[in-house]
């Protein structure tokens, strides 16, 4: 449903600027059981915006009495969680040193929080991996920035054993990256930048690290 609502986007006459038009409120964090990193945990909370979007995308709220129910809330899930083929939802973990591929989104759910959705799912690991002794860094940003990805709040840290500890080391812009947004704002709303991975200049980071 991502790719459909990034067409959408671009069907609509919003402003000069391409670079980013989707603006995300995140939150991800680590999952752990037995004493093992197993997962991590991501949580995504739209602008009022795109949330208006995926009422039109979605067709929610057939009744047309401004509130979502189960069915609405359902097809969001599903709309958001189901991914195709090679997608890793702009989401990009790194466990001592090495990128891990992570599972499609588990035990997703939906919400309303004031007037934007929010969708929160889980991600698994192929295997566990001790805690004990891991470093492990996690990235929300859409390579080609079209998303805008913030981390506002604190990681999560779910079942973590004691000696454990996550951080968010927030993106700070620099000359350089100041001048490369500007350059992108620049861009219409076809273009793509020529940097496929533009997005990872921008983001947030959360560093764990376990004795």
């Amino acid at each position: 449903m991502r790719k459909i609502l990034f067409l959408l986007l671009l069907a609509i006459p919003l402003r000069a600027e391409a670079h980013p038009h989707v603006f995300v409120d995140a939150t991800g964090g680590f999952r752990f059981a037995d004493g093992a990193l197993t997962g991590i945990r991501i949580v995504w909370q739209y602008d009022a915006f795109t949330t208006l979007l995926l009422y039109d995308q979605l067709n929610l709220d057939q009744d047309g009495d401004g509130a979502l129910d189960d069915a609405d809330m359902a097809e969001i899930v599903r709309g958001e969680t189901v991914w195709e083929p090679g997608y890793e939802g702009d989401t990009y973990l790194w466990v001592n040193g090495a990128k891990k591929a992570l599972s499609q989104p588990k035990n997703g759910a939906a919400r309303m929080v004031g007037d934007a959705v929010e969708v929160s799912f889980d991600l698994d690991l192929p295997a566990p991996i001790p805690a004990k002794g891991l470093g492990a860094s996690l990235k929300l940003y859409d390579p080609f920035y079209y998303y805008a990805y913030d981390i506002p709040g604190a990681p999560l840290m779910l079942d973590a054993p004691d000696g454990c500890e996550a951080k968010l080391i927030p993106f700070v812009a620099d000359a350089q990256t100041r001048e490369l947004q500007d350059q992108l704002l620049q861009l219409s709303q076809e273009d793509i930048p020529d940097d496929p991975n533009v997005g990872a200049r921008f983001a947030d980071e959360v560093v764990l690290r376990c004795e």
